[in-house]
C-alpha cells in the first residue's frame, strides 16, 4: 500500500528546491530552515531534500513571469543564414553581410536580440561584439570553431528588445494592475510579519482589482440566466 509523501518547497534567485518531510533524529539532516523544522531530542519531523525517486508524481504549477519585451515585433531581421563557435561562444553569422552595428539594428555590446525559429538558440542572447556579416554573443558554445552550421529555418532576429536588468528598471504593467500590485506587496510583507489577517485582506483586495480589470475587457449586454428549477 502506498505511503503519504509530503512535499514542499523554497526558492533562492529564479531557482527552485524541493524537500520532503522525513519522521527522524537530527542526524543526517541536509536543509536547516527554522521555520520548517521541528526537532525534538527524541526524533521529529524533519525536512530534507528528496529521500527517494518519485517517478512521475510531482505537478508544480508556477506563473512565468518575463525576464525581456519586444518593443516592436515588426523591428526584425531574417538574414541570419549560420552559426558557428568562436572562443566557446556563440556566433551568429549572414552570409550577405549586413552590418549590424549600423542601423536599423544598431547592435553593441550589451545589446539584447531574440530569435525565432533557430531550432536550439531560440530566445534571448545578449551580445558582445556586432559587425559586418556577424553578431557574437556572451551564449556559451562549444562546438567546432570552423565549421558554421547552416539553421534550417529562415531565423527572425527581434532587435527592439527591452530586459529587465535591476529593480531600477520599469515593469510594462496597466496602470490599474500597478494598483493591484501595491496590494499584493503589501500582503507579501503582512504575511512575513505574521500579520495574518491583515495578509488576507491585501490578497482580497489585489484579487479584486485583478478580477475587474478582466472584466474590464469584455464587452457588450452581460445576462444572467436562472437555473431550471429557480422560482420563476
Amino acid at each position: 500500500m502506498a505511503s503519504r509523501k509530503f512535499y514542499a518547497y523554497y526558492l533562492r534567485g529564479d531557482q527552485i528546491s524541493l524537500i520532503e518531510q522525513d519522521y527522524a533524529y537530527g542526524d543526517g539532516q541536509t536543509l536547516g530552515q527554522p521555520s520548517l523544522d521541528d526537532i525534538g531530542p527524541s526524533g521529529g519531523y524533519l525536512w530534507k531534500s528528496p529521500l527517494e525517486t518519485v517517478a512521475d508524481g510531482l505537478e508544480i504549477e508556477y506563473t512565468y513571469s518575463p525576464s525581456y519585451f519586444i518593443k516592436e515585433t515588426e523591428d526584425t531581421n531574417t538574414a541570419l543564414d549560420t552559426y558557428k563557435s568562436t572562443n566557446g561562444y556563440l556566433v551568429l553569422e549572414d552570409a550577405g553581410n549586413d552590418d549590424f552595428s549600423a542601423s536599423p539594428e544598431s547592435l553593441a555590446d550589451g545589446s539584447y536580440i531574440v530569435l525565432k525559429n533557430a531550432g536550439r538558440w531560440n530566445g534571448l542572447h545578449k551580445v558582445s561584439a556586432a559587425g559586418t556579416g556577424s553578431i557574437t554573443t556572451y551564449t556559451k558554445y562549444s562546438g567546432d570553431g570552423t565549421t558554421s552550421v547552416a539553421f534550417e529555418e529562415t531565423v527572425t532576429l527581434y532587435y527592439n528588445v527591452d530586459v529587465l536588468n535591476n529593480e531600477a528598471d520599469t515593469i510594462d504593467l496597466p496602470t490599474y494592475l500597478s494598483k493591484a500590485l501595491v496590494y499584493y506587496v503589501k500582503a507579501k510583507i503582512a504575511e512575513d510579519q505574521l500579520e495574518i489577517d491583515a495578509k488576507q485582506y491585501f490578497m482580497k483586495e489585489f484579487y479584486k482589482m485583478l478580477e475587474k480589470h478582466e472584466n474590464s475587457k469584455v464587452w457588450g449586454q452581460r445576462i444572467v440566466i436562472p437555473g431550471t428549477h429557480a422560482i420563476r
